[in-house]
């Protein structure tokens, strides 16, 4: 089940009735890891449906792991954006941590539309579109890894 926030109600502590237990207000932490690599990067965008999360999951965070550098085709730089929609930017706008070293594991900021406020019934699941710009020459290797996590 997603985290339900009262619309305008300040944060005191735990809203179990009776205070804080050591089991209220638990939600179980569940992540996914997508594999990007040099063909999601392209200068004329590549959108790419990279993750379906259910309708009752409310996301956390982003994190970007680049396990080898985008290189080739005269690449010196590379953006990831991350949204509900192709071609959107309803959760994170572009961020350049794509084009970053080897090795480098990155939370993705500034990102929106995460811990949000669902009411119930919940809508339809919730996709994740990944954006890649090569900005300079399309690259011909690189890996990274997106992380995805969030509860329910």
């Amino acid at each position: 089940m997603a985290i339900n926030f009262l619309q305008g109600q300040v944060a005191v502590g735990d809203p179990n009735p009776g205070g804080p237990s050591a089991t209220s207000n638990d939600k179980d932490v569940h992540c996914k890891v997508v594999k990007l690599t040099s063909a999601n990067f392209t200068t004329t965008n590549t959108d790419t449906l990279v993750a379906v999360l259910p309708a009752d999951a409310t996301i956390l965070s982003f994190r970007l792991w680049v396990k080898t550098q985008l290189a080739g085709g005269s690449i010196s730089a590379a953006t990831l954006t991350l949204g509900t929609a192709s071609a959107g930017a309803q959760l994170m706008a572009a961020n350049a941590a794509a084009f970053g070293a080897a090795g480098v594991a990155t939370f993705l900021t500034p990102v929106v539309g995460i811990m949000q406020n669902y009411a119930i019934p919940y809508g339809s699941d919730i996709s994740v579109w990944a954006r890649g710009i090569a900005t300079t020459g399309n690259p011909t290797s690189g890996e990274m890894y997106l992380t995805i996590e969030y509860v329910r």
